[in-house]
């Protein structure tokens, strides 16, 4: 199902893109410290996905509305929370590639809660309407 959602929404797949790099260090390397030479690697998948995800509020109320597609979306944004917050528990703030890394990771877990919120928002005016 999350391949229909890739074709039909283009910021998705730029999202989706732009994380998995993040979440494949995050299955390869689990709970090892994370280097610096990773941080220079990862961090701009990190600003991209949070550029993406800061500009996903403004296109939601023009996407054609399917329950199924964004109810997966949630659950993906879901399970990308959960990761991304197993992956900064190894950062370090006081080091300051680490935090730089931190800070842009919390503002993709702050965007991840906000588009989660405007899709369940949509669904829930949606299903409103059926009634």
């Amino acid at each position: 199902m999350i391949e229909a959602t890739l074709i039909d929404l283009p910021q998705f797949n730029v999202y989706h893109h732009s994380l998995t790099p993040i979440a494949h260090y995050q299955e390869t390397h689990l709970d090892a410290p994370v280097s610096d030479a990773d941080i220079g690697k990862l961090l701009p998948y990190a600003k991209q996905t949070a550029f993406v995800l800061s500009t996903f509020s403004e296109i939601v109320d023009d996407l054609t509305y399917d329950k199924e597609k964004f109810e997966n979306i949630i659950y993906t944004f879901d399970d990308d929370y959960d990761m991304l917050k197993k992956f900064i528990s190894n950062l370090n703030p006081i080091i300051k590639s680490h935090n730089a890394l931190l800070t842009v990771s919390e503002n993709i877990l702050d965007n991840l809660i906000k588009a989660q919120n405007d899709l369940g928002m949509i669904i829930s005016q949606h299903e409103h309407k059926a009634v």
